[in-house]
């Protein structure tokens, strides 16, 4: 988040047996989303779309008060306002216990308390970002939405950051009013709002600063819709940009330790991944605790930055608590079966041919799908890695993960150290002082961990996940530099070369979403941009059109 203003093979009767269960659906109801039988229950599913991890990004009083920015005089329509925020691609819902304020997936409220850097302005309440914003899909066909738990979002989160950002910059110049009309609407003592608001503008003034040094944004590859740099954005929030304000005005930050975002990857999905060996698209990190931590703090939850930091003692805001409970029900998530009642039907006698393509081309890569494990069981997936030379694929998160190189000395570490190795030492530091507290928090870690060790690393390669639920996971590559399952079949030259995101309108034939329409909050994706190339995977792209069509009527299946 940048922070500035702007299988082996299956028997025929196993694969005849669940086209029949699939297609046994009733029709829905047109209006609601249809909600897939994904291992979850309607509480489980709620509570995840809106728990807390611990990320902060602005007051939260303030959030619900801010206007858009950059609408015409008169209009002064919020940001919270549903359809701004379906145009960010979140997935907005209606007001419940579990979200009083009527936001949208994965925004919250959450308490912080640490004066360190822009949280130091406000202690109270705070607008999180939570793992089901990114991880939550939704595919939208003749009318009728498909809600995927644990699947690919679209939300743009570059384009909120900026309206947040931007409308807080009007009241601080009070343009047209704005001032005024946000006083009036915020839930708060007037005195500490204005404080807040000085101590925020001297934020954005130190920002402003850090980026003239480093050039912000000028060499950044767009992440747009749907997709986030998150290994990048993640290391510039946390350690280069100004977070000592409170203590020293002067410092804006550890420049050294700023890169330019070139490696916008889209949001994975996260069913079967707590059974990965490794996890990441790189197959970087081993334990599901410190992932979900180094996540965490990459999206701003808070942390002091001082040379606690690197110690045993370090102070942040994480919600261990909710992070454990997170991952463990991940441990029951199920891949979304294709919901022929909506998609259309179908075809075994096509399927079962797909499946015999899919021996040839795909098996010796993926598997088609893993047994299902009983719920929370340490089973684990062994997860092929393909190296950078082979996939051909855009290598830029892979290479910027293993070369990036951090500076330490500001805070008593070392002046030069490689980044995952960092996130390793920090996770691991914050992971034990939770777990040494009780025996439950111990038995907890234990449980979503299931044996594995605190180990980061970074190989010049890419994962080659299981396809189970490949149908919901458009668009493809680690990048999502290729729209559709069609397209990614075909041979890289023929292969879009521009095209939108953010449009939810799903094409079944070619699997994947309509991206030639430019819809309201579409992003043009260009894949002759740094980290965009939709390059490599070329396996199975010289094979006839009557093969290609019957191996995605079998990849459907799974």
């Amino acid at each position: 988040m940048n922070f500035d203003v702007r299988v082996p093979l299956i028997a025929v009767v196993s694969l005849l047996a669940t086209v029949i269960a699939v297609s046994a659906e009733d029709k829905p109801a047109p209006g609601a989303p249809v909600h897939l039988q994904q291992g979850w229950s309607e509480e489980t599913a709620d509570r995840w779309h809106f728990i807390s991890q611990g990320t902060a990004l602005i007051p939260y009083e303030w959030f619900v008060a801010l206007e858009q920015p950059g609408q015409p005089p008169g209009q002064t329509a919020l940001i919270k306002a549903p359809e701004n925020l379906q145009r960010l691609g979140f997935l907005p819902e209606p007001a419940s216990a579990t979200n009083p304020d009527g936001l949208a997936i994965g925004l919250y409220s959450t308490p912080v308390d640490i004066p360190d850097g822009r949280h130091a302005c406000w202690k109270g309440n705070w607008l999180g970002l939570g793992c089901a914003g990114c991880h939550t899909g939704q595919v939208s066909y003749r009318g009728q939405q498909i809600r995927i738990e644990g699947g690919p979002s679209h939300i743009d989160i570059d384009a909120f950051v900026a309206q947040l950002v931007g409308s807080i910059g009007a009241v601080l110049q009070n343009q047209d009013g704005a001032a005024q009309r946000f006083m009036a609407r915020v839930k708060a003592p007037p005195a500490d709002v204005q404080s807040g608001l000085q101590c925020f503008g001297g934020v954005l003034q130190a920002a402003a600063k850090f980026n003239q040094v480093v050039g912000a944004n000028s060499g950044d590859t767009a992440g747009g819709a749907g997709r986030l740099d998150a290994h990048g954005a993640g290391l510039n929030q946390l350690l280069a940009g100004p977070f000592r304000l409170m203590t020293d005005p002067a410092d804006i930050g550890e420049t050294r330790n700023y890169a330019h975002l070139t490696a916008p990857v889209r949001y994975p999905a996260l069913w079967d991944t707590p059974r990965f060996n490794w996890v990441l698209y790189n197959a970087s990190i081993r334990q599901p605790l410190t992932r979900n931590i180094v996540e965490a703090l990459g999206v701003l939850a808070p942390i002091k930055h001082d040379a606690t930091m690197i110690g045993p003692d370090v102070m942040h805001g994480i919600q261990m608590e909710n992070v454990v409970w997170g991952q463990r029900k991940l441990m029951d998530l199920r891949s979304p079966r294709w919901p022929e009642a909506v998609l259309g039907a179908l075809d075994p006698k096509r399927a079962l041919r797909g499946q015999l393509v899919y021996v040839s081309a795909c098996a010796n890569c993926h598997d088609a799908a893993p047994t299902e494990a009983a719920s929370g069981a340490c089973s684990e997936i062994q997860i092929p890695l393909v190296d950078l030379r082979k996939i051909g694929t855009d290598p830029e998160q892979a290479t910027t993960f293993n070369r990036r190189k951090i500076a330490l000395s500001k805070i008593g570490g070392p002046d030069a150290m490689s980044n995952y190795k960092a996130a390793e030492v920090l996770t691991g530091n914050i992971a034990a002082l939770w777990i040494a507290r009780s025996k439950d928090n111990a038995a907890s870690a234990a449980e979503i961990n299931c044996g594995r060790p605190n180990q980061f690393r970074a190989p010049l390669a890419y994962r080659a996940r299981p396809l189970n639920g490949i149908w919901a996971m458009a668009p493809y590559l680690h990048n999502g530099s290729v729209p559709s399952l069609n397209d990614l079949l075909l041979p890289p030259s023929q292969r879009p070369k521009t095209f939108y995101v953010g449009n939810w309108e799903f094409n079944p034939d070619i699997v994947g979403y309509d991206m030639k329409a430019q819809t309201p909050g579409a992003f043009l994706f260009d894949t002759s941009v740094r980290g965009n190339s939709n390059a490599g995977h070329t396996y199975g792209t010289d094979m006839t059109e009557d093969d290609r069509k019957a191996l995605i009527e079998y990849l459907k299946t799974l």
